[in-house]
Formats: C-alpha cells, structure tokens, sequence
C-alpha cells in the first residue's frame, strides 16, 4: 500500500509540476467561456447548457488520456514497475491517477460556469446545489470514460501511431453522437455499444428527468466504461513488455 500510495503521489506531482495540462486545460477554459459569453445577453437554462459543457469536458480528457501514456518516460516507468515488482500494480495506480484527474477536470469545468453566475446572477436559470452535483456526477463518469479511452491508445498497444490522432478523435465522435448515428443507421448499435453513450445524457436535461435516480446510473454506465478500457489496458501492457 506504501508503494502505490508513494507511486500515485509521484505521478500527481510529475503532472503538476511539468504542466502537461496546461495545453488542455486551456482548450476547456476557452470552450466553456465561448459557451458561457454565447449566452450572456439573455439568460439561459443551465441544464440545456450541461450537455454542451460535458462534451468540451469528454474531449479534453480523451485528449488528456491520448497524451497521458507519454507523461513518464520508459525507464522511469521500468525503474516504478520494478519497485513494485509486479507491472500490474504500477497500471492499477495509473489508473486511480487517471480518475484523479478526471475529478480535478470535471470540477473545473463546473466552477468555471459556476463563478460566472455567482459574478452575474440571472447569466443561467433554475441554476441550484442539487443540479450542479447532479452535472458533476454525469462529469466524472463521462470525463474518466474518456481519459481511459485516450489511455487505451498505449504507443506499446497500438504501435502504429500516424493515425492514432485521427482514430481517438473519430472514437470521441462516436460517443457524442452515438444516439443520432444508431437510430439513422440501426444496425450500427451492434458495433457502436463499445463506445460510452454521451448523447444519451442529452434527454436527461429537464426538471423532469435530471434526478439523482436517473444521472446516477447513466454515470455508473460511463464509470463502467473507464473502467472496461483500463482493464484492457492493464492486461495488455501487462503482457507486451518493453
């Protein structure tokens, strides 16, 4: 326990002080003011606003996880892997720092939001508590979806890297419009389910529907997910060594 505590606390402090978020976090920075000004001059819904700002958030973090196979370099990563003694258990913890700083991101993109309206009150409507933890649930779940999506593009697992660039970005595609494309194409569902189903979150944004019994499934669903694609992972750079 020692060893992942100490493991993960190295990975943190790599990503901070290197500043490999800088880029990326800037990219949802500017996504969320452009929205956020966009709507200023009449106010606008909040939830209909949620599902816009969960897509700029789903984009950077597969971006973030694309980029993320790169932030140790080889040795380092076999000198960490040799401490540990068994590859597995380095992967694991690159895995709960994935879901770190799939909280961190998703926490910035709802204060940024947030600030503004607190700043200019009336910029949203039917803004409360309730719906921002609600948003930040369906945040967490689609935001580590995509981090372990970007991180399944391993340079180790998928060795032609030309294209991968263009495969990540048509994946993120796919999730964001999965709904639309299946019931255009029905027989598309038969391959499309492999990808998290963002669009999905979409229906949910009416007084109606946005409750804690319907946001929490869909967010363990994306959980689900992160998780399927980091079990992937593990297992495959587990078996292909250095």
């Amino acid at each position: 326990m020692k060893q992942m505590t100490s493991i993960l606390r190295f990975h943190l402090t790599t990503f901070l002080r290197d500043g490999k978020y800088v880029v990326p976090l800037t990219l949802l920075v500017l996504l969320q003011f452009t929205l956020v000004f966009a709507i200023m001059r009449h106010p606008a819904d909040f939830l209909e606003s949620v599902f816009l700002m969960e897509i700029f958030t789903f984009i950077v973090a597969v971006s973030l996880g694309f980029g993320a196979s790169k932030w140790t370099d080889p040795v380092t990563e076999q000198l960490l892997i040799l401490r540990t003694k068994k590859g597995i258990t380095y992967y694991s913890v690159h895995v709960i720092f994935l879901l770190i700083v799939s909280a961190g991101l998703s926490l910035v993109s709802l204060l940024i939001p947030t600030l503004l309206h607190l700043l200019n009150p009336g910029m949203f409507e039917r803004f409360t508590l309730n719906y921002f933890v609600l948003s930040y649930l369906l945040f967490l779940g689609s935001s580590f979806a995509g981090m372990s999506l970007g991180a399944l593009f391993h340079p180790r697992l998928v060795t032609t890297s030309s294209n991968v660039p263009l495969y990540v970005s048509a994946i993120g595609l796919m999730a964001i419009t999965r709904n639309p494309v299946e019931s255009q194409y029905a027989i598309l569902r038969f391959v499309l389910w492999i990808f998290p189903n963002l669009s999905a979150h979409q229906s949910l944004m009416s007084n109606q529907d946005f409750t804690l019994l319907n946001v929490v499934p869909l967010a363990i669903i994306s959980l689900v997910y992160g998780i399927i694609y980091s079990v992937i992972k593990v297992v495959g750079l587990s078996r292909r060594k250095f």
